[in-house]
């Protein structure tokens, strides 16, 4: 459970760094792609928990 808050917190400071430094977001530039990285995060979670 700490590791998916671990994630969690980094994803949100590497989008805060690229905001403020005007770097393009390293996420999909679409809802397919975003969904995508959602579903293999989650496939990854539940694999641990198995």
């Amino acid at each position: 459970m700490s590791a998916l808050v671990i994630g969690a917190v980094l994803g949100l400071v590497i989008g805060a760094v690229c905001r403020a430094c005007d770097i393009p977001s390293p996420a999909p530039p679409t809802p397919i792609g975003a969904l995508l990285v959602v579903a293999m995060t989650g496939g990854y979670v539940v694999g641990g928990i198995i």
